[in-house]
């Protein structure tokens, strides 16, 4: 007998296959295998930043993020599927990358969850090339100095990609862009946008963004937010809730400003203080 997802899975295939619109074959069974012992290993390993690295790549977890991956330019290795949680919106993800000729594995739900690092995973894993990208100079961006946070990050990355900021520099020790929860965070925005990371100089601002102006938010700043005008090209540097922007940044900053508050809380969160910057400075 077979498994219900899978049981689920021939219903599907069924039902489009004689639905009268078809226009595009569907995959059949034998196009699923069962995930190898090695690639289980691989995908289990990259969980970990050093086999990150080292394989030049990294996963994608969830519906959401693997129909972004899926419409993206980023080359996907392979699929594993949870063959005990199949729906509909995962038959037609396996549907588009096999048209895409990416091969799909299977594998049951204890495996499956040990592959994962969410804690409620849904039922389906990309696993996906790296990609190095290149600064678009004095076009708009985003820099992070030292936001190690990973869900930050990635907030981060779905709130500029809203705003339309399709570039972001990460300086010096900030979380891997590649961590599971960034690629989680930011709900497959990652596969909009241009990663840069960056060490801690001013190197990539100097040769890239001399002829926009380069903004940060800090708490020590004269001028309101609310003070600026509206930018159509400029950089924003937001810098870690505890240090603040690294001083050697201060070489590139063109305006600081604070975002006024009128609590009692120390500081904003950096993905809020983040989104309520680009807010203004794009409205």
């Amino acid at each position: 007998m077979l498994p219900y997802g899978l049981f689920y899975l021939v219903n599907c295939i069924y039902e489009l296959n004689t639905a009268n619109n078809l226009t595009d074959k569907v995959f059949n069974m034998n196009e699923i295998m069962k995930l190898p012992n090695a690639l289980l290993s691989l995908t289990r390993a990259l969980q970990k930043s050093k086999t990150r690295r080292s394989e030049n790549l990294f996963l994608a977890e969830g519906k959401k993020v693997c129909s972004d991956l899926l419409n993206s330019n980023y080359k996907t290795k392979f699929v594993i599927i949870n063959n005990d949680d199949i729906d509909k919106e995962i038959y037609k993800l396996i549907d588009g990358f096999c048209k895409k000729g990416v091969t799909v594995y299977e594998t049951k739900n204890n495996v499956f969850e040990s592959l994962c690092d969410a804690v409620s995973p849904q039922g389906i894993i990309g696993v996906v090339e790296q990609r190095k990208y290149a600064p678009t100079p004095n076009e708009s961006f985003v820099a992070l100095d030292n936001i190690s946070d990973p869900g930050n990050v990635g907030t981060i990355i779905r709130t500029a990609d809203w705003f339309g900021v399709k570039q972001m520099i990460l300086i010096g020790d900030c979380a891997d862009m590649y961590n599971p929860k960034v690629v989680r965070s930011s709900m497959g925005s990652i596969f909009r946008m241009k990663l840069i990371n960056a060490d801690n100089t001013i190197n990539v601002f100097t040769k890239n963004f001399d002829k926009i102006e380069i903004l940060a938010a800090t708490l020590d700043a004269k001028l309101a937010l609310t003070e600026l005008n509206k930018k159509n090209k400029f950089g924003l540097i937001v810098g870690n809730e505890t240090r603040g922007i690294s001083l050697f940044l201060e070489d590139v900053i063109t305006q600081k400003f604070i975002i006024n508050g009128y609590g009692t809380a120390e500081s904003l969160n950096v993905a809020i203080a983040t989104g309520i910057s680009l807010f203004h400075l794009i409205r």
